[in-house]
């Protein structure tokens, strides 16, 4: 099962981005957060646990446009605060309600993101994060 966190702040949004990856079977424990503060203060929590070297690196599935930190400010603070181990064990893919081709090169030079995707996240982007897991030999 591949760990997830969803972050956006609109409650629709992740609502439908938990249905979806619930409804595929591959994605658990799912969890939320309403903006990339909440997201890191849970991230980096001294009581969560590290993730071991049999489970699948986690997903984070995080929204560009959000109040606080938006996605990219987000993606900057967690590679400036995780290890190099870290950096191994998670997957970054954004979403968007637009697909603004400057978010997109952006999203390329982060370093980080994997993937680019408009919302509302289809059963194909879905299909798209679970390959890069196969490629890696994790499913």
């Amino acid at each position: 099962m591949i760990p997830t966190f969803i972050v956006d702040d609109v409650a629709s949004d992740r609502y439908i981005a938990r249905r979806r990856l619930a409804k595929n079977g591959n994605f658990h424990p799912i969890r939320e957060s309403a903006d990339g503060t909440e997201f890191l203060e849970r991230f980096f929590a001294a009581d969560r646990p590290a993730p071991d070297k049999d489970t699948p690196p986690e997903l984070i599935l995080l929204d560009i446009n959000m109040p606080e930190l938006d996605g990219f400010e987000t993606i900057e603070e967690l590679k400036r605060r995780r290890s190099a181990a870290e950096a191994e064990m998670q997957i970054v893919a954004l979403f968007s309600s637009s697909d603004n081709e400057r978010d997109q090169e952006r999203s390329q030079l982060s370093g980080v993101v994997e993937h680019f995707f408009t919302k509302p996240i289809s059963d194909a982007a879905i299909e798209e994060i679970l390959e890069t897991y196969r490629a890696r030999g994790y499913l």
